[in-house]
């Protein structure tokens, strides 16, 4: 049975969602009284998710014997036994740790043994990327190496397998601990942040206890670390323990709310884009300018009204266009027509200088917003985005459309 909720059910659940943000609050107080705190030294200057100038290079300077932690190689020690490669030989005390040696994100060697780190976070891998770095050390005239004296590490936050085109002609063996081709094996692991580098720190914190200051840097990298799997629980941003049961007691509101969530973001977002259609009325005479609501997902559609004299507008038009169903994600450009054997990408971008992207399906296009997490309807009702300020976006584009002409991509020799 279909329970419609009454105005007493939504006071009921703000009432409830109030009393359980102070119950909330109340604790982050107390808990920021006791010297809690969430600020972080490698966020301040970095990503969490930047693997170069935050990750690899923490790791490096801890695993680094020469480095300013002043613990010589207990740190290599503790890694190369955590993620279970302490019986490969290479002599601690002896080696060097490079970044970036040779493209070679961190570079482990004693001039005879040679561990290659490839650390992935967010970055993609890249063509015959780890048999470049595996060829590197075995050809470079200062290393020479043989296969028995190298190791691969391949470090990814989910402990995933590298893609096979990384690999180039290596394979790895049934049991995954070998990279093989044709007259080589290399000995190859993989490792996590959740797992081996998370336990490398735990580990190298029971080491330096008594050392406040270093103590402090390894616990903070601990939480960029549950920045990467979304783990991390600021203090002001505390679950409140009974939420859950709130959202029990006040179901019906709660589903109410949810199930009318999208739409309330639709409404928002056309209109917005109303505004838009408003301002280009100069245009009106040339475009056709349409900001309808059953053009799902398409909230604004501008098309010439005598395309004939220019190709572009005969192929294509001009639109925002959404994620389907979440309205996400949005990006402007030249769509082609219902026309499914126009292939966009036949033609040279007449608009690169506006519009710099470019696919089958778009002729010219960019992206709204880079960061996928960007949500457009909190942008517009916080006026972080405004109409006249897309409008005149769009202004440019049109008015750099009206001596471009549709023009056959060259091929490429």
């Amino acid at each position: 049975m279909d329970v419609k909720p009454q105005e007493k059910d939504f006071k009921k659940l703000f009432t409830d969602m109030s009393k359980g943000y102070m119950v909330a609050k109340t604790e982050a107080d107390r808990q920021r009284a006791m010297g809690k705190h969430d600020y972080n030294i490698f966020t301040l200057f970095h990503k969490f998710s930047d693997e170069v100038n935050l990750h690899s290079n923490f790791i490096a300077s801890l695993l680094d014997p020469n480095g300013d932690h002043y613990r010589g190689d207990l740190f290599l020690k503790i890694f190369l036994e955590t993620c279970g490669i302490g019986d490969f030989g290479i002599d601690t005390s002896q080696s060097a740790v490079f970044k970036e040696f040779k493209h070679i994100d961190i570079y482990i060697s004693d001039g005879k043994k040679h561990i290659i780190l490839e650390n992935k976070v967010y970055a993609k891998d890249q063509n015959k990327q780890i048999e470049r770095y595996i060829d590197t050390i075995k050809t470079d005239k200062t290393e020479g190496a043989k296969d028995d004296d190298i190791y691969v590490l391949y470090l990814h936050p989910d402990g995933e397998l590298p893609k096979e085109y990384s690999l180039g002609d290596y394979k790895t063996d049934q049991n995954i601990t070998k990279l093989v081709k044709e007259g080589s094996t290399i000995n190859f692991k993989v490792i996590s942040y959740c797992k081996e580098i998370v336990e490398w720190i735990d580990k190298c914190k029971n080491e330096v206890s008594n050392l406040t200051d270093l103590n402090v840097f390894l616990s903070q990298y601990k939480d960029v670390i549950e920045m990467i799997y979304n783990r991390y629980k600021r203090i002001d941003k505390m679950a409140n323990a009974n939420l859950v049961e709130i959202f029990k007691e006040n179901y019906a509101a709660v589903s109410e709310i949810v199930n009318n969530y999208q739409e309330v973001r639709k409404k928002i977002i056309y209109s917005f884009f109303k505004k838009v259609a408003e301002a280009l009325k100069e245009y009106s005479e040339i475009y056709e300018i349409k900001t309808e609501e059953s053009q799902d997902y398409r909230p604004i559609i501008i098309t010439k009204k005598d395309p004939k004299d220019n190709e572009i507008w005969e192929k294509f038009y001009f639109t925002v266009e959404f994620q389907k169903s979440i309205y996400s994600m949005p990006y402007l450009g030249f769509r082609r027509k219902e026309d499914k054997n126009t292939n966009a990408k036949k033609y040279t971008n007449p608009c690169k200088d506006q519009l710099k992207n470019q696919t089958e399906y778009f002729l010219a296009y960019n992206e709204l917003y880079n960061d996928v997490n960007t949500d457009i309807c909190k942008k517009i009702i916080e006026n972080d985005f405004k109409p006249e300020t897309f409008t005149n976006t769009v202004k440019e584009i049109l008015n750099a459309l009206k001596e471009c002409k549709l023009e056959i991509q060259q091929k490429q020799n």
